[in-house]
């Protein structure tokens, strides 16, 4: 999983300068080559919903700031008339509830695609190495 200090290549270790300098930093390589389904699917899944959450509440605050100021009714009696309608009204009730489902569906569709990409990038990595990772420790005196 992780080689510290051997080559991509041969595999064999590469003797690196900072090794023999005192109080150079600590280089160290690794590579992930395999991400955990499981961990994406949670993650992603958590990460889209706390979206969504924000989102919703957004709009409703966005929502009740346009009603108390009157955009609304006035858009209301603006389609009332291009409609025809004397009493439209906009049902902000089923608007909410067809906005969350909406939001739903998109929570899964985008875990669905986020674990499909990971899916692939498993394939990838296990086929032509992982991605490579070199972290530099540096020492504050």
């Amino acid at each position: 999983m992780a080689r510290s200090g051997k080559s991509a290549s041969t595999g064999d270790a590469m003797p690196d300068r900072s090794q023999f300098i005192e109080g150079a930093p600590e280089r160290r390589r690794y590579e992930i080559r395999k991400i955990d389904l499981w961990s994406v699917i949670r993650t992603a899944l958590l990460f889209n919903l706390a979206g969504l959450g924000v989102i919703v509440v957004a709009g409703v605050v966005i929502w009740l700031l346009a009603t108390a100021l009157g955009a609304i009714s006035g858009l209301e009696d603006f389609l009332g008339s291009l409609l025809s309608a004397k009493d439209f009204k906009f049902a902000s009730l089923q608007i909410l509830e067809g906005f969350i489902l909406l939001g739903l569906i998109m929570v899964a569709i985008s875990t669905i695609l986020v674990t499909v990409a990971t899916s692939i990038y498993n394939l990838f990595a296990e086929r032509l190495g992982g991605v490579a990772l070199i972290l530099v420790e540096e020492y504050d005196e």
